[in-house]
């Protein structure tokens, strides 16, 4: 199967990149965050090829994978994967919104 473009949604990369603030000024250096970000890489990279990996959400058509304290919400369309969302498990859950 060839690799699938994978695009982020506005709401995910916000969500991303609130994560990612949150650790850089909580620790004082970027070093945390970068490693969050390789591992966001790495399971994209993974998922790019195999995009079925990850289960089946209630709606039948969004699919989520975990990723340690994270899950990483997506759909799979013709040509590109999309993600939906990047949420934090440690977050309030009725504060969750996906597609």
């Amino acid at each position: 199967m060839a690799s699938k473009k994978i695009v982020w949604s506005s709401r995910a990369k916000s969500e991303l990149q609130q994560v990612l603030e949150f650790y850089v000024q909580r620790n004082g250096n970027p070093n945390y965050s970068l490693k969050i970000l390789k591992e966001v890489e790495e399971l994209l990279t993974v998922l790019s090829k195999r995009e079925l990996i990850g289960r089946l959400t209630s709606n039948k058509v969004t699919r989520v994978i975990p990723l340690k304290v994270y899950l990483v919400f997506y759909e799979i369309n013709k040509d590109r994967i999309e993600i939906l969302s990047f949420w934090d498990n440690r977050q309030d859950q009725k504060k969750r919104v996906v597609k």
